[in-house]
C-alpha cells in the first residue's frame, strides 16, 4: 500500500510540474521590462511557480518514502465534474466577467465536491469573490478580465 503511494506522488509530482513548466514557458508576456502592476501576467507565472514548488514538494515526499495512504478508488463523477466546471468557467470568464463566473464557479464546485452547508457556501463565495476584486480593483487598480464593474470602494461612495 505504502509503494502504490509513493508512484502516485511521483506521478502526480511529475505531471503536475510539467504542466506547470509548460505553461509558464508557452505563456503569454512579451519580452519587455514592466512593472508588476502593469504586466499582466505575473500573477498567472507566480500562481505557476507555486505549483511548481509543491509538484517537487510532492516528488521530495515520494523520495524519502513519507507518502501517505492512497485513496481507495478514484471518483471518476467528481473529477470529470470538475474538469468540465473548470473549462466552462475560463470559457464564461471573458464573456460574463470575473464576479459573476467566479460566484458561479465557487457555488458549483463546492456542490458537486460535497459541501453541504448552502448558508456557509454562499457567505465564503461572496466573500472570497468580494476579496479578490478588490485587491484587483482597488489595491492594484486592475480590473478583470471581461465586463468591467466599478471597484468595491466606488459603490459605497
Amino acid at each position: 500500500m505504502i509503494m502504490k503511494a509513493r508512484v502516485l506522488d511521483a506521478g502526480y509530482g511529475v505531471a503536475v510540474l510539467v504542466a506547470a513548466l509548460a505553461v509558464y514557458f508557452a505563456g503569454g508576456g512579451d519580452d519587455s521590462v514592466q512593472q508588476v502592476a502593469n504586466d499582466p501576467f505575473w500573477y498567472p507565472k507566480v500562481l505557476l511557480v507555486l505549483i511548481g514548488v509543491c509538484s517537487v514538494w510532492l516528488l521530495v515526499k515520494s523520495a524519502l518514502g513519507r507518502s501517505g495512504t492512497p485513496p481507495s478508488s478514484i471518483q471518476w463523477r467528481a473529477l470529470a465534474a470538475t474538469a468540465m466546471i473548470s473549462g466552462a468557467y475560463l470559457l464564461a470568464y471573458e464573456a460574463l466577467g470575473f464576479v459573476p463566473s467566479t460566484l458561479a464557479l465557487m457555488l458549483v464546485m463546492s456542490g458537486v465536491l460535497g459541501f453541504r452547508r448552502p448558508l456557509w457556501l454562499v457567505v465564503i463565495s461572496i466573500l472570497f469573490t468580494a476579496t479578490i476584486w478588490y485587491g484587483f480593483a482597488d489595491l492594484l487598480n486592475r480590473t478583470p478580465p471581461g465586463p468591467a464593474l466599478p471597484s468595491i470602494t466606488s459603490l459605497f461612495q
